[in-house]
């Protein structure tokens, strides 16, 4: 074969196998971006003193830049990891919708919210909101808490912001009773 030739056909598949599609919006998709940045596979990390507290990944963020609205929408969802001190792993929170209000000082996520602790424990609900003012999670709305042997349900949910002890307002729960109750008897 031709050196020359084989140089052009190498080449030509370089040029072909890096180049990066990239997405042409439409007249109509850019007007909907006016004041807001579109960011894709999204990956923020919140430390203190060289410690890890939260890594946040999404496939999508849209960052509202007007000064009224400041916020982050993350239109596809978002999975949470959040960590101790000492950078272990604890907990995981995920939804498939989530938006930060920066002047309310608080996160929505919404559309099958799930918590997950190294514990296995998780939590189900359809909304919570964190206030981080407050340093508060809750939501109004109907939670399913999924632990080894017992399932508790209710509506309202109210805990801290690393879900160290929670309180169910209106609760259901299934819970064995050599959990409830010591036998007696060997």
């Amino acid at each position: 074969m031709n050196p020359l030739l084989a140089f052009f056909v190498l080449v030509i598949f370089l040029f072909t196998s890096c180049s990066e599609e990239q997405k042409i919006y439409s007249d109509a998709d850019a007007a909907k971006l006016i004041n807001r940045e579109l960011l894709k596979d999204v990956h923020i990390v919140y430390s203190d003193s060289a410690k890890i507290e939260l890594r946040i990944v999404a496939p999508e963020m849209i960052r509202y830049t007007e000064s009224a609205m400041e916020k982050e929408e993350f239109p596809k969802g978002l999975q949470a990891f959040i960590y101790d001190d000492q950078n272990q792993l604890v907990n995981t929170l995920a939804s498939k919708y989530a938006i930060r209000v920066r002047s309310e000082g608080k996160t929505y996520l919404r559309d099958s919210v799930v918590f997950s602790s190294v514990n296995q424990e998780v939590l189900k609900t359809s909304e919570l909101i964190w206030n981080e003012n407050l340093g508060k999670i809750s939501t109004d709305k109907f939670v399913r808490i999924i632990r080894k042997e017992e399932l508790i349900q209710g509506y309202g949910f109210e805990t801290d912001q690393h879900f160290r002890k929670g309180t169910i307002k209106a609760i259901d729960a299934i819970i064995p009773a050599n959990k409830l109750y010591k036998e007696e008897h060997p």
